[in-house]
């Protein structure tokens, strides 16, 4: 019979020795034991050391056992022994393992505890098992030890001065059960002996161990499997009944989670022990990010800028940020940073952000590369008028002697290419040169004299030459007519007062309706001297402005704005009839030119007069479309014999019309007498055909 490694197993297949070991469970903890056979059907048992003191008791171990008669161990004597001589076969428990009981299949015993001289049986550390001739072919004995043993046996001693009789002590199959009291334990490398942050794909090698042998290890991250392995063998009779093999693997860190995770090991061996160890291990494939923000476009008088560089990172956190200004060697900063930025000109930040997990290789996490682009300029002031500059700098071609050095040039001789030394010279050159216009100014200082032997203080007048620099001498309204066109002029320069000569300069205009709709008029370039003029198309009434968008090294200005003001151009087309009798009817037809006519209509004033006298008699308000527009005006009841002229005009009236109200020409009509008689009605000449 072979019994499983599981007592609550061995109780249900072993019902002979249940009975004997019913308290030993009680006693000990069940899931550290396990039973351990020898012999029976497998050729293999663990390992028994037999002696003797005596060359004739032999101690054999046979595996397997055909028969009765070839006991799978046994002790037996062929000659004479004397008293205390023994023969014995005994295992030992290996280091964690002790011994709780045993049973004993199929003994033989003859000769021993009959009288004959033989003692002996089982034995262990604080008790034994006695044999004799009737235990033979017992289908079982089970052992119970009082308290657990590190050997256990099988024996035969002399217990006479002389013996002399045949004795011997066989048995088949020997069951140990066995109590482990050191649990598995683990050894694991890679992944599990990291510190701190750690992201990416990591090696990870685990492998644990037990005296029973660990038959199942399995490894978790934050709850999610990685790995698991089981021995593919369970031998029940040794002591290491499982060997499971090590797991060796990479884990890739990013399907499990980001934060503080365990790392959990678990194994169970042949004595059913669990047994778990976990590691924290510190995720992070979160990719940091940097994001910039901060100035433009700014003047070089507002001093240093600063971009401010703010990094964002997984559980890591942020290890800090790398900025790099104009290609400058990299500096590192903590998050947020304010990276400072000076100088005249374009300038250009790149800044990556890192966090603090490290891959295998030790690197750390790195953003992408964030970018941010300002411009520091000059300062520039913009000015508009329609009136003229004011100390414009003084400009004029003089000529001016240069030297030229010496240099070797290539001439062709005798169709050849030769090199030829030109000795230094001088020439005149033209050249443009400005300089500003000044004046002597009168000024108060304080300077110290001395008088009747003091120091003192006193204030002195005295001449100095002071710089004019140029400016507009303001006109910022203008009147044109109708159709006409308008000019303008300006001036450009640093925030010093030094001209920017050669610069694109946009005139922008805007109709005077509240719309603030500015558009591009006209387009010039500034002279030597900074100024410029530009010529307004024809148009409505405009706000006007220079803007200038800035350089390399400058920055952009709008001047102030001028008004441009234009009289609308209104008609009064016709007057009709252009006689009419008291109470009769006059049509009026009117044009208002010029466009820009809103939705909702232009206003105008429709006035009567007569000779200096005149009164508004209504408002028409529905000027739109085309800008054309009727109306009509009834006179009232007078004498036949009383005639007078009267006469028309149109005024438009200020709106959200962008022109400024303009009168029309005067039309006449003259009012008396009695109504015209209706003119006769023309008779129509039939056709020839309907005649005949």
């Amino acid at each position: 019979m072979v019994c499983s490694v599981s007592i609550r197993r061995l109780i249900t297949l072993c019902p002979v020795i249940a009975g004997v070991l019913g308290c030993l469970m009680c006693s000990s903890k069940a899931l550290a034991d396990y039973a351990v056979q020898s012999c029976g059907s497998n050729p293999n048992f663990f390992v028994f050391g037999g002696g003797s003191s005596n060359p004739d008791i032999h101690a054999q171990e046979q595996c397997p056992v055909g028969s009765y008669n070839g006991a799978g161990l046994s002790v037996y004597n062929l000659g004479n022994a004397s008293a205390g001589q023994r023969g014995y076969l005994q295992t030992t428990a290996p280091a964690g393992l002790e011994f709780v009981g045993a049973s004993a299949d199929q003994i033989s015993s003859t000769g021993i505890n009959d009288n004959a001289g033989w003692g002996g049986g089982f034995y262990w550390a604080g008790g034994g098992v006695q044999t004799n001739d009737q235990t033979d072919l017992n289908p079982n004995v089970g052992m119970m030890f009082a308290a657990p043993s590190s050997y256990w046996g099988l024996q035969m001693i002399c217990g006479r001065a002389i013996c002399n009789q045949d004795g011997d002590l066989a048995v088949q199959s020997v069951t140990l059960y066995v109590r482990e009291t050191v649990g598995p334990s683990f050894g694991a490398t890679g992944l599990w002996q990291t510190s701190g942050w750690v992201r990416g794909s990591w090696p990870f090698t685990a492998s644990a161990d037990s005296p029973s042998g660990v038959c199942s290890l399995s490894t978790t991250l934050n709850g999610l499997n990685i790995s698991s392995s089981a021995s593919s063998t369970h031998v029940a009779y040794a002591f290491k009944q499982c060997a499971t093999p090590a797991i060796n693997q990479t884990i890739d860190t990013s399907r499990y989670g980001n934060g503080a995770e365990q790392l959990v090991l678990d194994a169970s061996d042949a004595a059913y022990v669990p047994a778990s160890v976990s590691d924290t291990v510190y995720i992070d494939n979160i990719e940091p990010t940097v994001s910039l923000s901060g100035p433009t476009d700014v003047p070089v008088t507002a001093g240093t800028q600063y971009v401010t560089a703010t990094a964002t990172a997984g559980p890591s956190g942020v290890d800090g940020i790398a900025c790099s200004v104009d290609n400058a060697p990299t500096q590192w900063y903590a998050s947020p940073a304010e990276v400072p930025v000076s100088g005249v000109g374009d300038h250009h930040l790149q800044c990556q952000a890192a966090n603090h997990a490290v891959d295998v290789a030790g690197s750390r996490a790195w953003s992408a590369p964030a970018t941010w682009s300002l411009k520091i300029g000059e300062p520039t002031a913009s000015a508009i008028t329609f009136g003229h500059i004011v100390n414009v700098l003084r400009c004029k071609r003089v000529k001016e002697r240069v030297k030229v050095p010496a240099r070797w040039v290539t001439v062709r001789r005798h169709h050849k290419r030769v090199k030829v030394r030109r000795r230094a010279h001088t020439k005149i050159i033209k050249v443009t040169k400005c300089h500003p216009r000044t004046k002597v100014e009168r000024v108060t200082v304080r300077v110290r004299v001395r008088r009747h032997g003091k120091t003192v203080w006193v204030t002195r007048q005295k001449r100095e030459r002071v710089v004019l620099l140029p400016h507009l001498e303001n006109s910022p309204k203008l009147r044109v007519g109708h159709g006409k066109t308008a000019t303008v002029s300006g001036w450009l320069g640093d925030y010093l007062g030094v001209a920017l000569a050669g610069q694109p300069v946009t005139i922008l205009t805007a109709p005077s309706n509240g719309l603030g709709q500015f558009a591009a008029a006209a387009a010039v370039t500034t002279a030597a001297d900074g100024t410029w003029t530009a010529t307004l198309p024809p148009g409505p009434s405009r706000l006007v402005e220079a803007a200038y968008n800035g350089g390399p090294t400058t920055e952009p200005s709008v001047s102030a704005q001028i008004a441009l003001t234009v009289p609308a151009k209104v008609e009064l087309l016709s007057v009709t009839p252009h006689r009419v009798a008291w109470g009769g009817t006059v049509r009026l037809a009117g044009q208002l030119e010029g466009g820009y006519l809103p939705a909702v209509g232009a206003l105008v004033r429709l006035r009567i007069g007569e000779g200096s006298r005149q009164s508004t008699y209504g408002v028409k308000q529905q000027v739109g479309g085309n800008g054309r527009f009727t109306s009509t005006y009834t006179f009232g009841e007078g004498l036949a014999s009383i005639h007078r002229t009267y006469w028309f005009q149109v005024v438009s009236l200020v709106s959200n019309y962008p022109f400024a109200p303009a009168a029309s020409g005067r039309r006449s009509v003259l009012v008396g007498g009695h109504p015209p008689p209706p003119p006769p009605r023309r008779r129509h000449k039939r056709a020839k055909h309907q005649r005949k």
